[in-house]
């Protein structure tokens, strides 16, 4: 009795089968692993901005930075009293060289401009209130009064800038989720509001 020849292996196993269907689980793995590691949507990414260092300045030195508001560069040191800043929110405008000294400690600064509604303001307000009781706790939130930067809101970590049309926080926490805590001194203070 003699066999057909063709694809089938001993137990009658079509191998190009078994071939696709591999192949269909590695892609899947990757998708997987692809969505796994791009952390979180890219519209909440933010953008990445240039390296302005991180050196100490003189306080009352006011530095150059490379964006607005500064996710980077030079700042004022621990021998100021108020930087970094605690935690918080602010109903006055921080000083942004040290909320500058708070990135490096890989906080994340949300500023508004004036002329955010108030409800606007308080939806900020509450999130970063509840965000201080977390493990996650360092947030600060400011009125803005620097150079106009075009939006109402900009979220800020070391590096990273997200520009927001409202007090959207799901993108907020979109952009924490990849970018808190990355910072040249993430375990810098100061330490959870008490």
């Amino acid at each position: 009795m003699s066999r057909r020849a063709g694809a089938s292996g001993r137990n009658g196993l079509d191998w190009r089968i078994v071939a696709i269907a591999g192949a269909i689980v590695v892609a899947l793995v990757i998708v997987v692993l692809a969505l796994l590691l791009s952390n979180g949507d890219p519209k909440d990414r933010g953008t990445i901005e240039p390296d302005g260092g991180r050196g100490h300045v003189a306080v009352g030195q006011v530095p150059t930075y490379t964006s607005v508001p500064a996710t980077s560069g030079s700042h004022w040191s621990s021998v100021n009293p108020e930087c970094p800043m605690n935690w918080g929110v602010y109903t006055s405008a921080v000083l942004e060289p040290c909320a500058v000294h708070n990135l490096e400690h890989g906080g994340i600064v949300i500023w508004y401009r004036s002329g955010l509604p108030a409800d606007q303001v308080a939806k900020l307000a509450d999130f970063v209130s509840a965000q201080l009781s977390t493990t996650q706790f360092k947030y600060v939130l400011s009125p803005w009064a620097g150079k106009d930067f075009g939006h109402p809101i900009a979220v800020t970590a070391w590096r990273w800038l997200l520009y927001l049309d409202s007090a959207d926080t799901d993108a907020i926490r979109g952009f924490a989720t990849q970018h808190y805590g990355k910072a040249p001194e993430p375990n810098g203070g100061p330490a959870a509001p008490g």
